[in-house]
Parts: structure tokens; C-alpha cells; sequence
């Protein structure tokens, strides 16, 4: 049997929908197992929406799509994408509930993005499940003896910070809601006091703190089991940094707040992600064409919610792109699918003058690589006619050399030296910027500034 908590969480899920509708359980489950239950709950939340939200009752007027002509997984192709200028427009219309009924509206700007205010609303019902499945992917990497210190912004009720706290309890683990406010200092004491053993938050502000830490604390001996962070892709230098930090494993985790902010988490192999497949179905889809991509390749991930009560969201292009991992997973998952790292966004992508894409993990990789980098900034400009790569470069000591070997860094990129040898590009110009001055804001992608 599986010891992937996700896995066992479906496989329950789908136990008790068999025993609730008289279907035959099929123990072991298999894949078609999962894909029955999908279908189910597809067709389900097809007539829920049909019935209840105006947007997609018009929706599926205008393009002469009913519920009742979606048979298999693959008919889902049929009905068009939900675009999230369309969620952020006119929030209202996608309701299935009355005002009254909403538990928790949730406003918010996509990460790493400047686009227009979303709002999305769950009901009690959406809550409970979000916090199901946040027991299951923090099952990936604690235990009920675990103390998890949780470092994200607002702990008010129903906030991300509470609901990952009650996710915890569900784990039967203890949840120690940390805050954003407080220095690495005081991080740590609280670390000390309550005798943490997962820590929980954003990947960059960990990783700050743990630079901040490391030259004044033995962080392998505090008793840190694991690292579990989130927001942002992580290069595998800067994981291999903060393991031989802390010294202990780091996973990571992949999160929308359209889907229920919890989506995904790495298992034991850290390579690629499980997800929440009672809850969500996926696919993957060139994001020019809309047609589904190839078995392994790369597209966007388009998610449609199968359990949601208040705002059911169907085909929703998230802009992320990923692939399915074809290869099954070490940690002998049989039953779940896995996403690759999302290493692109649509928004980040940034085309240079001989048409090549430009975007932040190719830096990300580059630059992690430099010993004493924290953070940096990164804008696109031009320069007598040609593309010009700006960065400002945060380092826990500048040295004599520091610039140059950072040009030199850049320039192993292949991207950067062909279009600079091409005369497409000017030599990057880089600025080190004093210790501090680029935190991060608390929820922010990194991002290339185009500014052409």
C-alpha cells in the first residue's frame, strides 16, 4: 500500500463516494478508479453550474453546450476556457449561492502580477475541504508528533496562515502561527520555545532569514526536521544551499488561490508534484492553440474545481505552465498524476528582439548559483537600439570582484551570450544594491520588469 498521504486521502474519498452511491469498491484502486470518480463529480458540478451561475448558464448557451453531452473526461474539450480577466470583470455572476451563504470572500492580486483585483468566495462546505487536503500534502512531509511554525501574512480567521493552522490540527500536529512581522531572531526563539519541527512559508523569506541566521546559529542543531515552502520557484542551487543550512530536507509546495490556495506538494522524491485530484481536475494545454498538449510536453494548466460550492470555476486558465510527468513516481504512487516545476508564467515571460523568451528561473538558476546572493531585481530596457538586461543584485558582502564575476555568471546563460554576441543585446549592467533594500513584498513572483 501507498505511503503518499495524498494517495490514501483519495483513495478514502473515493471509498466513501462508493459506499454513499451503491457502486462496487474496487480495492486496490487503479487509475480508472480515479478517472470513474472525476467523471462523476464532473458531471455533477456540469448541471450545479448550469443550474446555478449565470456566467456559465450563458456561457453554455451561447457556445450550445449542455451538461448532459459531457460523457467522458475528454468531452470536457467541449466547453470553452474560463479566462480569469472574466473572474476578475464580474466575480459575481459565477456565484451558485446567495450572498448570505458565502463563508469567506477572498480578494486578491495573482502573484507576480499587476493585473486587476479577483475575488473568489467559498462557503463553510469549500473551506472544510481545503483544509482536508492541507492535511493530506502537509502529510507529505510531517507527522501527528510534528510542531509546524507557519511564517505567512495574516492570521485572521479563515486566512491562509489559518486555514494551513487548521489543516495542521486535522494532521493531528501542532500548528504555531508565526506571522510575517517578526525578525530572524525572533523566528528562531520562537523555533527554540516551541520546540518546531517543520517550518512552513515563503521560499524567499526563508531563505533571507536562514542567510540572516546562519552566521550567528548552528541551525542544524535546532531541532528543524524539515523546510516546506511555498510562492516561489525554487532553483536547485538555493535548495541545496538552505539543506546544507539547516540540514534537513527542503519540499515545496504549489499553490493557487482560485483552486483553494493548497494545490500541490512534492512527495519523498522531490521531483515534480502531487495534486489535489479529489477536488481538481487537470489539463494541460498548448496556450496558443488551446488544443491539449502531448503526453509530456509542455503547455498551460488549465484546472476545473469539481467540488466547489460557492464558485465552481470550469477550464480555468491559470497561465502557469508545466507538464505532466510522464514517468511514474518513485515514491510508488500508482494512482496519482504529477506536475513538473512551474518554472514559467505567461506574465513572466518576457520576448527578446530576436524573438527568444526571456524569464525569471532562467536567472533564478544562474544567479543562485552566487555565493552570498539573497535577492535581485530584474528590469528590460533598451539601450542604442538594443535590449538591455538591468539588475540590481542584493549580496551579503560585495567584493572587489563581485560584479564582474556576476557578468561572467550571466554570460554562461545561452540566451543572454547569443543575443549579445548577435549585437541584439548590450552587456548586462548590474548594480549591487546594500543588504535589505530588495525584501521582497510578502506574496510576490519574481518578475522581469519590461519597461521597452
Amino acid at each position: 500500500m501507498s505511503n503518499n498521504s495524498i494517495e490514501v486521502w483519495l483513495h478514502q474519498i473515493i471509498a466513501e463516494e462508493h459506499a454513499t452511491n451503491g457502486w462496487a469498491a474496487h480495492v486496490p484502486f487503479s487509475r480508472h478508479d480515479v478517472e470513474a470518480y472525476q467523471l462523476f463529480k464532473l458531471r455533477r458540478i456540469l448541471q450545479y453550474v448550469y443550474d446555478n451561475s449565470s456566467f456559465y448558464r450563458n456561457l453554455f448557451t451561447r457556445s450550445g453546450i449542455i451538461p448532459e453531452r459531457v460523457h467522458t473526461l475528454d468531452d470536457l474539450a467541449l466547453l470553452p476556457f474560463t479566462e480569469p480577466e472574466r473572474l476578475a470583470e464580474e466575480p459575481y455572476r459565477f456565484l451558485c449561492i446567495s450572498r448570505a451563504e458565502i463563508a469567506r470572500p477572498y480578494s486578491f492580486v495573482t502573484s507576480g502580477t499587476t493585473g486587476p483585483q479577483k475575488k473568489i468566495f467559498w462557503t463553510h462546505k469549500d473551506l472544510e475541504k481545503i483544509t482536508d487536503f492541507m492535511a493530506a500534502g502537509m502529510g507529505m512531509v510531517a507527522g501527528p508528533d510534528d510542531v509546524i511554525q507557519i511564517i505567512l501574512p495574516d492570521g485572521r480567521p479563515d486566512s491562509q496562515a489559518d486555514l494551513l493552522r487548521k489543516g495542521v490540527l486535522k494532521l493531528g500536529a501542532k500548528p504555531v502561527v508565526a506571522g510575517m512581522g517578526m525578525s530572524a531572531d525572533e523566528q528562531f526563539e520562537l523555533q527554540q520555545s516551541a520546540h518546531s519541527t517543520v517550518i512552513f512559508g515563503y521560499a524567499g523569506r526563508i531563505y533571507r532569514m536562514s542567510k540572516e541566521l546562519e552566521a550567528k546559529r548552528n541551525l542544524r542543531k535546532c531541532g528543524v526536521r524539515v523546510l516546506f515552502l511555498a510562492a516561489e520557484y525554487l532553483p536547485d542551487a538555493r535548495r541545496r544551499e538552505l539543506q546544507r543550512i539547516w540540514g534537513c530536507p527542503v519540499h515545496t509546495h504549489y499553490g493557487l488561490t482560485e483552486m483553494g490556495l493548497g494545490v500541490a506538494v512534492e512527495c519523498e522524491a522531490r521531483y515534480g508534484y502531487h495534486f489535489n485530484e479529489a477536488d481538481l481536475l487537470l489539463e494541460v494545454v498548448n496556450p496558443r492553440s488551446g488544443k491539449r498538449a502531448d503526453e509530456g510536453e509542455e503547455g498551460e494548466l488549465v484546472f476545473t474545481t469539481l467540488t466547489r460550492e460557492a464558485m465552481p470555476l470550469l477550464r480555468y486558465r491559470t497561465h502557469d505552465l508545466s507538464r505532466l510527468i510522464p514517468e511514474p513516481c518513485p515514491c510508488g504512487a500508482s494512482t496519482l498524476l504529477r506536475i513538473d516545476n512551474v518554472r514559467k508564467r505567461l506574465e513572466s515571460l518576457v520576448i527578446l528582439k530576436s524573438g527568444d523568451e526571456l524569464y525569471p528561473a532562467l536567472l533564478d538558476d544562474i544567479l543562485a548559483g552566487i555565493p552570498g546572493l539573497i535577492d535581485y531585481q530584474a528590469v528590460l530596457a533598451r539601450s542604442e537600439g538594443k535590449d538591455l538586461l538591468d539588475l540590481k543584485i542584493e549580496l551579503i558582502r560585495e567584493r572587489p570582484d563581485s560584479i564582474s564575476s556576476i557578468r561572467e555568471k550571466l554570460l554562461s546563460l545561452q540566451i543572454l551570450a547569443k543575443n549579445i554576441g548577435a549585437g541584439n543585446m548590450a552587456a548586462p549592467r548590474i548594480e549591487i544594491a546594500p543588504w535589505g533594500t530588495l525584501q521582497s513584498a510578502p506574496r510576490a513572483k519574481k518578475m522581469i520588469v519590461d519597461i521597452r
